[in-house]
């Protein structure tokens, strides 16, 4: 049953409430009802009960669900199944709060608008596709895996320093250009990783992150290039 039919269920159920209602007034203008009012308020007790049950089960829990899910969906890239940008950022702050030692890698594919000029948008996708899941492959419990935007990729990997976080990057990187892949050959893609300073915002985290995967594009690419203590 979808939610719709559950509103109209539900407005039906309230019809059905309100009606008892009436006939409790009614009823209570008779004479005689102080004599029965045990048994019915139990009666009526019981009858809201159930209907309040029901209501929850066929409209409020639904729609609590369908909200969860559409917030879901708003942060989270459809394509990928990664956290989108919003979602990433969301998370980075909320670890920020929560723990001292964290590094982030920012990830962007080598030469990306060759693969989609070479082979088109739909195997451009599969790409991305394929890289996310061979990221995924490479995570840990608790690392989590964002699309920033086009080709760029981010992990953010709590309890980890930035030695950690290089020989991650690195599994990372060797995980992508280990096995061609069948829409376009051989991916690979550069990497920049910085540690939290423990004060620094997340937008100059990111931007610290952001400069060293640049010196990696610069170097060659297919590399990992970590960055220095903000100055």
């Amino acid at each position: 049953m979808n939610l719709r039919a559950r509103i109209d269920l539900a407005v039906a159920l309230a019809a059905v409430v309100a009606s008892a209602g009436l006939g409790l007034l009614t009823w209570m203008d008779r004479e005689d009802w102080r004599q029965h009012l045990p048994p019915r308020v139990l009666a009526l007790l019981l009858i809201f009960l159930l209907l309040n049950r029901a209501l929850h089960r066929l409209v409020r829990r639904p729609a609590r669900e369908h909200s969860q899910a559409l917030r879901r969906l708003a942060l989270h890239d459809s394509l990928t199944g990664a956290v989108n940008r919003r979602g990433f950022m969301d998370r980075l702050a909320q670890a920020q709060q929560q723990q001292a030692l964290l590094s982030l890698v920012m990830i962007d594919i080598d030469h990306f608008k060759r693969i989609n000029d070479r082979h088109g948008h739909a195997a451009g996708d599969g790409v991305l596709r394929e890289v996310a899941a061979r990221l995924r492959r490479q995570m840990r419990g608790a690392d989590l895996l964002g699309r920033l935007g086009g080709e760029e990729f981010a992990l953010l990997l709590p309890a980890t320093d930035l030695a950690g976080a290089q020989a991650q990057a690195e599994l990372a990187r060797q995980a992508l250009r280990r096995e061609p892949m069948a829409i376009a050959g051989t991916v690979t893609a550069s990497f920049g990783v910085a540690q939290w300073d423990g004060s620094e915002s997340a937008a100059d985290w990111l931007h610290r992150a952001d400069l060293a995967l640049y010196q990696a594009k610069r170097r060659g690419r297919d590399q990992v290039s970590l960055s220095g203590a903000r100055t």
